[in-house]
């Protein structure tokens, strides 16, 4: 279907609802109207219900009568309404095909049934159009299948809320065997890799908040038993925020401005012009875990981006160029004292 075509308009999805409760529950008229409200505009219920309750679209039937006498409908159809998708999505859906991580979150029989619907559309683009040209190469490793059954047990896991009990090999490969509560499944796109933010089972409760890298588990299994509540109440929050956010002073030279906002899109940021200075302030809110890519990002925008503040990331901006001033000062003499 064509992107713009009437069936994805106000009236078209405000019918679908109304049929997809009606094909679960009876509905009364006042209950369509509440739908009608709340998908559409004030005047969609005088658009859409007469024509239903009439007959002149053969959808509902009446069925029963409520406790206050009002008539209940449901649903004529044998299915629930879906919307097909538009020639623009399934472009889209093909071209995520292609990524190597899309595997990670589908099973092997809808991943060949998605390869099959989609054989036919051309993809929205292709993944050598990009080009990541500050990302580590030792990326996680997800044409191994034993990462991807690690994986999957990981989403069961954050999907059910159930504990983990895992093998996990930390540093100078040392393994260690414990007992967490899955919070939060992150990315990072430098490193790219996957890591997984949970509570450690410590001294007789879930306390212990620990980040791992999902290609070092070497085994997990799904406990039985659910998660604490204080797991499920973070997993759609930032569990390691820093409690102030990096202000920046972008300049308006060499199209900062649009390569900062670029480059940053991924952070949640506030940003606002100055009118006396003629430049922008912007306020980057990010998670403790993502500081040092940040920090890097922001030091290779040079001198049209100077950082306001915090102290503490202020220290870490002094530190960062002394040192690389030391290098290049300590390369300069090596260079000097061979050419004499």
């Amino acid at each position: 279907m064509e992107l713009f075509h009437e069936i994805y308009g106000c009236y078209f999805h405000i019918l679908r609802r109304i049929l997809t409760q009606a094909s679960k529950q009876p509905l009364s008229v006042r209950e369509m109207r509440r739908i009608a409200a709340e998908y559409g505009f004030g005047e969609s219920a005088q658009a859409v219900l007469p024509k239903l309750l009439s007959g002149e679209w053969p959808f509902l039937e009446p069925c029963a009568k409520g406790s206050s006498g009002e008539t209940l409908y449901r649903s004529r159809l044998r299915h629930v309404p879906r919307t097909p998708l538009s020639g623009l999505q399934r472009s889209w859906l093909k071209a995520l095909l292609a990524d190597e991580r899309f595997p990670l979150f589908v099973s092997p029989e809808e991943l060949d049934s998605l390869r099959m619907m989609l054989q036919d559309a051309p993809a929205l683009y292709r993944q050598e159009d990009f080009l990541s040209f500050d990302r580590y190469l030792d990326g996680d490793p997800y044409d191994d299948p034993g990462y991807r059954q690690r994986f999957a047990v990981i989403l069961e896991s954050l999907t059910q809320n159930r504990i983990l009990l895992l093998s996990y090999e930390g540093k100078h490969s040392r393994r260690v065997s414990m007992e967490a509560a899955p919070v939060q499944l992150s990315f990072s796109a430098r490193d790219n890799k996957f890591r997984l933010f949970c509570l450690r089972y410590f001294h007789g409760a879930y306390r212990l908040g620990v980040t791992l890298n999902l290609a070092r588990i070497n085994a997990c299994t799904l406990s039985s038993r659910p998660a604490p509540i204080q797991a499920a109440s973070q997993r759609f929050r930032s569990v390691s925020r820093t409690p102030e956010p990096v202000v920046l002073e972008i300049d308006g030279e060499r199209n900062a401005l649009e390569r900062c906002m670029l480059h940053f899109a991924s952070y949640e940021k506030q940003t606002e012009y100055d009118g006396q200075s003629r430049r922008w302030r912007c306020s980057i809110y990010y998670d403790r875990a993502d500081e040092t890519d940040l920090l890097i990002d922001v030091l290779s925008f040079g001198p049209v981006v100077k950082v306001l503040g915090p102290a503490s990331f202020l220290r870490q901006v002094r530190k960062r160029v002394e040192r690389q001033y030391r290098l290049l000062w300590k390369a300069g003499e090596e260079s000097g004292s061979l050419s004499g």
